[in-house]
C-alpha cells in the first residue's frame, strides 16, 4: 500500500506499520507464486496487457460492483473489442467499504441507454408482523408453503436475511419440520446440535470437565458413552481429527439418525456430512494435525464449514447481499427490524481510506448518513427487486426493537402459521399486562416532558415514568444559573442591581457556585462560559436599553382537555399591546429555522399565554423567541391564526399515546443527549448480546 506523498506526513505510525505489513503481505505473495482476490484481477490485467486478447464483443453486467482493480481489467480488455456493452444500476451499488463503487461505470466514455421498464412485475409487497422472533421463522414457512400451493416449486422461492450466522440455521430448522427441502446456506456449523455434539464428545475425551454436561444434554444422551469416550481417548495420539469424529458418527450419531423419517434428522444428517467433508479436507492438507490443536484452533476461530450439496428443488437461504443479480418468483426477506434493515455504522475505520485520498476524515454524522444510504439501497434496490411474482417482508418487533423504516408504509398482510407434523402445540391465553400506569386517565405534563416525549418515548419513560436517575450534568447546571441570573437580573420587582454591566458581573459573581462540576478544569470551564454568555447578552441586548419585562420565570397551570399542562416561562416582555415570550438556551446546539414552526416549547408557551387569566388580560402573545446565549442568535417561530388550537391537538395527541404505554425507542431522536445508551435496544451499548437461537 503505497501512500500518496502529499499526505504522508499526517499517517500516524499505524498507518505506517500498515505499510510496512502491505510490502511484507505482497512479498510472501510473490514468493509463494500465490493471488490474493485484488491481486488476481491485478494481475489479469497486467497479462492482459502484455498480450492482448482479441475480444470481438465484451458484455459486463452488475458493473456497480465494480472495483479499482476490475475497472482496469475491463479497460485492458477493451482496448482492442469491437464493441463492449456495460450494464449497471447505480442505486443498487454496495460494499463501498470494500472498494466497490457506480462511479467506475458512471466514468465509462460511451452512449448512455436507460432502461427504464422492469423485468420483473411482482405484486405489491406485503408485511408479516409477527407477535414474537420465536414465531418468524414458522411464518416464512407458512408463506413458503402457500407459494407452492399456487404453483411454484421450491427451487423459485428464498428467503433473505442480513446476516445468515444469526437467522439462516433457525429459519432452515423451521423448513425441515414442515418437510420444505432447503439448498445450502452461507452460514457456518457450529450451531448445528450434530456437530457440536460430535465436537463435545472429543473434548470430553481430551479432558475437558465442562464437555460430559453438554454430551448428556445432545443427540448422544441415548448412547453408551463411556465406552466410545475411552476408545477416543486411546487413539487420540495415533488418529486424526477426521477419522475419530467419523467414528463418533459410526457408533453413536448415524445409529441414530439415519433410520429416522423426521425432516429435521435429514438436515442434521446433511449439516454432519458437510462438516466432515471440511475436516477431511483440512487433514488431507495437514496429516500431522491431532485432535488437541484442531480443537485449539476452533476456540480461536468458530467452526467455519458451510452445508455443500447438489442442486435440488428447494428453497434458497441467503444474505441479502449474496441474492445480487439472482431472481425467484417469491422472495420472503426476513428480520425487517432496525438494528437489520437498516444496520447503521457510524464508527470510524481505524485506516480511513479519505486520509490517504488527502480528503479530511468523515464526521460520524457523514459516516452514518453514507451508511443509511447504502443500507436503504441494499434494501430497496437489491432486496425489494429479486421477486418476479411476490414480495414478502417479515418482522418481529419486540420490546426494544422498532420495525424496519424501509417498511413502514407496506401493507400488512395477517401472519398464517402452518401446524407442523405430530402433536398440535399447547396454546395458552394471554397473560395479564397489569394494571395500567394511569388509572386516572389524565397526566400532568410540562412543555419538557411534551418535548422529550416526542424526541424519544423511551427517553420520557425512564426519565418521567420509571425517575431513573441520570449522571449530574455540568452544562445542565450552567444553564439554570444563567437562567437564574438573568432573571433576578431583569425582574421588574428588583431595583437592588444596577442596570449595567457592572450590576450584571457583580450579581454573577454573587450568584457563582464553584460546585457546578465535579473536577477543576470542569469548573473553570464554565465559569468563562458562564461570564461570556451573560457579558455576550449585555453586548447585544441588554445595553440596547431596558426590556419592558412583565414577568421572569413566570409560573403557569393550564387544561388541555383532561389534562394539566404546567412549566415556567423564562422573560415575558410588553410589546405594543401585545406579549413577546423569551426562551433562553445555553446549549450549544441551535434550532435551524426551518424547525421553528414545530417548536413545542414555544408552542405551549402560547397555549399558556392564551389560558392563562392574567397572561391573557396583558395582551395576545405575538412573538415567540428562542434566544441562543452562546451567539445571541434568536429564532422566532411564526404565530399562525390557528395555533392555540394546533398545539391543543398536538399535546392531546402526545398525552393519548402515553396513556396508551407506548414508550418504544425512536429511531429519529436526538441521542446524543441521551443519558442512557446502555438502557437503549437500539443502541450498541443496550443490545443484548446472546446470539439468535
Amino acid at each position: 500500500m503505497a501512500a500518496p506523498a502529499a499526505p504522508l506526513e499526517r499517517l500516524d505510525d499505524a498507518w505506517r506499520e500498515l505499510s510496512s505489513f502491505a510490502a511484507r503481505y505482497s512479498d510472501a505473495l510473490e514468493q509463494g507464486d500465490a493471488f490474493d482476490r485484488p491481486g488476481l484481477f491485478v494481475a489479469a490485467a497486467l497479462a492482459a496487457e502484455a498480450a492482448p486478447l482479441p475480444y470481438e464483443h465484451i458484455l459486463v453486467d452488475d458493473f456497480e460492483a465494480a472495483t479499482a482493480a476490475t475497472a482496469r481489467l475491463l479497460d485492458v480488455l477493451a482496448r482492442n473489442t469491437t464493441s463492449l456493452c456495460a450494464a449497471a444500476n447505480p442505486s443498487a451499488a454496495i460494499d463501498s467499504r470494500r472498494g466497490a463503487s457506480a462511479q467506475f461505470f458512471e466514468e465509462l466514455a460511451a452512449p448512455l441507454v436507460e432502461l427504464t421498464e422492469t423485468f420483473r412485475r411482482p405484486s405489491p409487497p406485503v408485511l408479516v408482523r409477527c407477535n414474537h422472533p420465536s414465531v418468524e421463522p414458522e411464518v416464512i414457512a407458512g408463506e413458503l408453503l402457500a407459494a407452492r400451493e399456487a404453483g411454484a416449486r421450491w427451487s423459485d422461492t428464498a428467503v433473505l436475511v442480513r446476516h445468515p450466522s444469526r437467522r439462516a440455521r433457525a429459519i432452515s430448522r423451521a423448513l425441515a419440520r414442515h418437510g420444505i427441502p432447503v439448498s445450502a446456506t452461507d452460514a457456518p456449523l457450529h450451531d448445528e446440535p450434530v456437530v457440536m455434539a460430535a465436537i463435545d464428545m472429543l473434548r470430553w475425551a481430551t479432558g475437558d470437565e465442562d464437555a460430559p454436561k453438554r454430551v448428556l444434554t445432545s443427540l448422544l444422551s441415548d448412547t453408551t458413552l463411556v465406552e466410545l469416550q475411552g476408545e477416543l481417548q486411546a487413539r487420540l495420539e495415533t488418529d486424526d481429527p477426521a477419522a475419530l469424529v467419523f467414528l463418533v458418527w459410526e457408533r453413536a450419531l448415524g445409529p441414530a439418525l439415519v433410520p429416522s423419517t423426521d425432516p429435521a434428522d435429514d438436515r442434521a444428517i446433511d449439516a454432519f456430512v458437510a462438516f466432515h467433508d471440511g475436516l477431511t479436507r483440512q487433514v488431507d492438507r495437514n496429516p500431522a494435525l491431532r485432535v488437541p490443536e484442531w480443537l485449539a484452533s476452533l476456540d480461536d476461530r468458530g467452526v467455519r464449514w458451510r452445508t455443500a450439496r447438489p442442486e435440488t428443488d428447494a428453497v434458497t437461504v441467503i444474505s441479502v447481499a449474496a441474492a445480487a443479480g439472482r431472481e425467484w418468483h417469491t422472495v420472503v426477506v426476513a428480520g425487517a427490524v432496525e438494528g437489520e434493515f437498516p444496520a447503521i455504522d457510524g464508527h470510524a475505520p481505524v485506516f480511513d481510506p479519505a486520509i490517504l485520498a488527502g480528503q479530511a476524515r468523515p464526521t460520524a454524522a457523514e459516516r452514518r448518513r453514507a451508511s443509511l444510504a447504502e443500507e436503504r439501497r441494499l434494501f430497496c434496490e437489491v432486496a425489494g427487486t429479486r421477486a418476479t411474482a411476490s414480495l414478502v417482508a417479515t418482522s418481529a418487533p419486540e420490546a426494544g426493537v422498532l420495525e424496519s423504516r424501509f417498511v413502514g408504509e407496506w401493507p400488512l398482510k395477517a401472519a398464517a402459521i402452518p401446524l407442523a407434523p405430530g402433536r398440535p402445540p399447547t396454546v395458552r391465553p394471554p397473560t395479564d399486562g397489569g394494571p395500567p400506569l394511569y388509572p386516572a386517565r389524565t397526566l400532568r405534563l410540562s412543555a419538557s416532558q411534551l418535548e422529550t416525549y416526542e424526541d424519544c418515548p423511551l427517553r420520557y419513560f425512564y426519565t418521567y415514568v420509571l425517575h431513573v436517575r441520570a449522571d449530574a450534568n455540568v452544562y445542565a447546571a450552567l444553564g439554570t444559573l444563567v437562567h437564574e441570573v438573568l432573571a433576578v437580573f431583569l425582574a421588574p420587582q428588583n431595583g437592588d442591581v444596577d442596570y449595567s454591566l457592572e450590576g450584571l458581573r457583580e450579581l454573577g459573581e454573587r450568584m457563582w457556585r464553584d460546585d457546578l462540576a465535579r473536577y477543576r478544569p470542569q469548573v473553570e470551564e464554565a465559569r468563562r462560559d458562564f461570564f461570556d454568555m451573560l457579558e455576550r447578552w449585555w453586548q447585544e441586548e441588554g445595553s440596547l436599553g431596558r426590556p419592558d419585562v412583565l414577568a421572569v420565570e413566570r409560573r403557569f397551570e393550564v387544561g388541555v382537555g383532561p389534562h394539566t399542562i404546567t412549566g415556567s416561562i423564562d422573560r415575558i416582555d410588553r410589546r405594543e399591546g401585545a406579549l413577546r415570550i423569551v426562551d433562553y438556551k445555553t446549549g450549544s446546539r441551535e434550532t435551524p429555522e426551518a424547525e421553528m414552526p414545530d417548536n413545542l416549547q414555544l408552542a405551549v408557551y402560547h397555549l399558556a399565554a392564551c389560558r392563562d387569566p392574567e397572561l391573557a388580560g396583558c395582551g395576545p402573545a405575538g412573538e415567540l423567541d428562542l434566544m441562543f446565549l452562546r451567539s445571541m442568535k434568536v429564532r422566532s417561530q411564526p404565530v399562525a391564526a390557528d395555533h392555540e388550537a394546533t398545539t391543543e391537538a398536538r399535546v392531546l395527541e402526545v398525552a393519548d399515546r402515553i396513556l396508551a404505554e407506548e414508550f418504544e425507542p425512536s429511531v429519529h431522536a436526538n441521542c446524543r443527549v441521551c443519558a442512557f445508551h446502555r438502557l437503549c435496544p437500539i443502541q450498541a451499548a443496550g443490545r443484548e448480546t446472546a446470539p439468535d437461537v
